[in-house]
């Protein structure tokens, strides 16, 4: 009882801390997104602004300039983000299959009881831990004559012949025919000439 609740202890203090960490992680994300739409909305204003300089093709680089380094800066923080969440993610399923060996190895350590069947009194003829058929299939199985040894068998060999020679005649025939349609078509343009 003690490792249960021990064990569903370990699983509730490891929901909250998932749950925190992804509370944190939706609010880390929040921001980038938030922050990644303003830097796009200053390039937008730095852009149109550029349009009534002289310069308009340097002063659009320089905005460019300035909106790339804001972004990669944003994605870094992505990455790393995306990096914290997959190790999390990561020690979580650690967790999970070293919680499942250790119960796996505490099942095959109990000693297993006998199994139903092996309790109950074997009928007469039958031997023990064999289920006992129900009087009804036992009767429809003993009524039911034993199938012909050709009905076990593959399916006839020679008819499966027979068969294969009626297709591979067909297929010869329809080859033929479209040989001979395409030898009556005319040829329609000479060759190209070789350049010289």
């Amino acid at each position: 009882m003690n490792r249960l609740a021990l064990l569903l202890f370990a699983l509730l203090a490891a929901a909250g801390a998932h749950a925190q960490d992804a509370a944190q992680g939706a609010g880390e994300r929040t921001r980038i997104a938030q922050e990644r739409s303003r830097v796009e909305a200053e390039f937008a204003a730095r852009q149109k602004a550029c349009y009534g300089k002289f310069a308009v093709n340097d002063c659009i680089e320089e905005a460019n300039a300035v909106r790339r380094e804001a972004l990669a800066d944003l994605r870094r923080q992505e990455i790393a983000l995306n990096d914290q969440e997959r190790r999390r993610r990561a020690a979580e399923r650690q967790r999970e299959l070293e919680d499942k060996a250790a119960e796996q190895s505490r099942r095959q350590a109990q000693p297993r009881a006998p199994a139903a069947r092996d309790r109950t009194p074997a009928p007469a003829g039958k031997p023990r831990g064999e289920p006992a058929a129900p009087e009804p299939a036992r009767a429809k199985a003993e009524a039911r004559p034993p199938r012909a040894a050709k009905e076990r068998e593959l399916p006839d060999v020679e008819e499966n012949l027979r068969r294969d020679q009626e297709r591979q005649a067909q297929a010869r025939e329809r080859r033929e025919k479209v040989e001979r349609r395409n030898a009556e078509k005319p040829q329609k343009a000479a060759p190209l000439p070789v350049p010289p």
